[in-house]
């Protein structure tokens, strides 16, 4: 009794010392920067606390807050607040991952992408030490290194059903909120939403964006959403199959009106590629061959109708048509783009890349950021001087910023991504649990889509997509071993 009081008065003891020692960093902080920035670091402290003792429920928070962070991040005031995304991403890397390996106490994970992600830090830190920029070329080390944090931190999570049924839930939820915004926007603020030409009809038409300040992060949000759907849709059982198609069904007119060309080609590729794979999953639990290739023809015959009566009678046709268009406004900004990237490039700098951040001079851009911005916390200065670097083609940036090196490293990163997802779909048994089957069919999705999209957006810069793009890496490479199925989902 007397050694569990005496481990109670420490733990309380220690909690009074870190409650103090937060007080004393914030008040220095209030006094010699500014108030604001003491406020924030109280609450940073709070956050690090709680999910230093809940991660799961901290790893919930943030998938439920991150639609939120892009609405926040281009506002002077609050937009500090964003960093909360941070501290959970490098809380949970330390609680489940760095303490236990340095404690030595790391259970086992079958880690597929170990390999990919040290090629990738390696090179990423060697361009970094190539920025011509270096305030800037931290900025982009830290858009790839960050996530990657929080790889290693789901890749330790719990993986069970129960726990994977109450992600979806809250995910869910999230998901609801952002569309019922969404619906509000278009009749109540279209005055915020981005406008689009629309050659059709020789006018300018509002696309929906919610919390997303932009249509396209909107758009490439509604494609997980939808890829998880038709996941769940496939290879779910139970009622839980019903209510993903419903939802899956539903996303589609706000996906529509986000009239976003990366966005729609996403969509559909992502669609052909879940569908060919239940395809091969079908095949090898022996369904006569006759049934799938009636069934895939049912299913091609009624795409192909659906695309007809949408570029028949909508203004998808004149879209579609010019994603390929050199003379379109915005493709031919990026060809611009395109050549005044590549063309004063070197025959070695082809191969190893310029450094990070390195694509401001040849678009005629100047970047104003410095140390006391990180420091301070300034996200919207931070995120101006991020945007300067964009230019609308992850695969060009890359292969400007780290070369072919570069572009070579993420292929092998896509390529483990993508093999063991289709060997999780295609290994699990029909009468196995259901959930390794859907992370598979969702992390084969959104792959394609994720992928693609990179042609038209910088997707390694868009939040939260590339946090979604390592949470579902890590739930393929976690998800290799039997899950107890107790569910209907499952």
């Amino acid at each position: 009794m007397k050694n569990r009081t005496a481990a109670s008065e420490l733990t309380i003891s220690s909690v009074y010392a870190w409650a103090l020692i937060a007080v004393l960093a914030s008040s220095f902080m209030a006094l010699f920067f500014s108030l604001q920035a003491g406020v924030f670091l109280v609450l940073f402290i709070a956050v690090a606390w709680w999910a230093w003792r809940e991660p799961e429920d901290a790893f919930l928070l943030l998938l439920i807050l991150s639609p939120l962070f892009l609405m926040l991040k281009i506002t002077q005031t609050i937009g500090t607040a964003t960093l909360i995304k941070d501290v959970l991403i490098i809380t949970l890397f330390i609680r489940l991952f760095a303490m236990p390996f340095l404690r030595q106490k790391l259970p086992y994970r079958r880690n597929v992408l170990f390999s990919p992600i040290l090629g990738l830090g390696a090179w990423t830190l060697l361009m970094l030490l190539r920025a011509d920029v270096l305030i800037l070329g931290i900025l982009r080390a830290r858009d790839i290194g960050l996530y990657v944090l929080l790889y290693f931190a789901v890749l330790f999570l719990p993986q069970t059903v129960a726990v994977q049924l109450r992600r979806i839930r809250w995910l869910t939820i999230s998901l609801f909120v952002v569309l019922i915004l969404g619906v509000f926007q278009w009749f109540f603020a279209v005055d915020s939403a981005v406008l689009r030409f629309d050659p059709m009809r020789q006018v300018w038409i509002p696309r929906l964006s919610s919390l997303f300040a932009h249509p396209s992060i909107f758009g490439h949000y509604l494609v997980t959403a939808a890829a998880l759907c038709g996941a769940i849709l496939i290879a779910g059982r139970g009622r839980v199959r019903l209510l993903a198609g419903v939802l899956g069904i539903s996303l589609l007119p706000f996906i529509y009106v986000t009239y976003s060309r990366a966005v729609w080609l996403g969509l559909a590729a992502a669609g052909a590629t879940m569908g060919a794979a239940w395809l091969w999953w079908l095949a090898r639990q022996r369904v006569r061959i006759r049934w799938l290739a009636a069934g895939a023809a049912v299913a091609a015959i009624a795409a192909a109708t659906v695309l007809a009566g949408l570029i028949i009678f909508t203004p998808v046709g004149i879209f579609l048509r010019s994603a390929f268009d050199p003379t379109y406004g915005s493709n031919e900004e990026r060809l611009d783009f395109a050549a005044r990237l590549i063309a004063p490039m070197t025959p070695a700098e082809a191969l190893t890349g310029r450094g990070l951040g390195d694509v401001l001079t040849q678009n005629f851009r100047e970047v104003s950021v410095g140390a006391i911005d990180l420091a301070a916390g300034s996200s919207r200065t931070v995120k101006v001087a991020k945007d300067q670097t964009l230019v609308d083609n992850q695969w060009l940036k890359t292969f400007v910023e780290m070369g072919l090196a570069g572009l070579l490293l993420y292929s092998w990163l896509f390529w483990r991504v993508g093999a063991n997802a289709l060997r999780l779909l295609l290994r699990t048994p029909a009468g196995g649990a259901a959930i390794p089957r859907i992370i598979g069919l969702w992390g084969i999705g959104f792959l394609t889509a994720f992928v693609l999209q990179g042609f038209f957006i910088d997707v390694w810069d868009v939040y939260p997509t590339n946090m979604f793009f390592w949470i579902i890496a890590a739930l393929v490479s976690a998800v290799q071993t039997p899950i107890s199925d107790s569910s209907t989902i499952a």
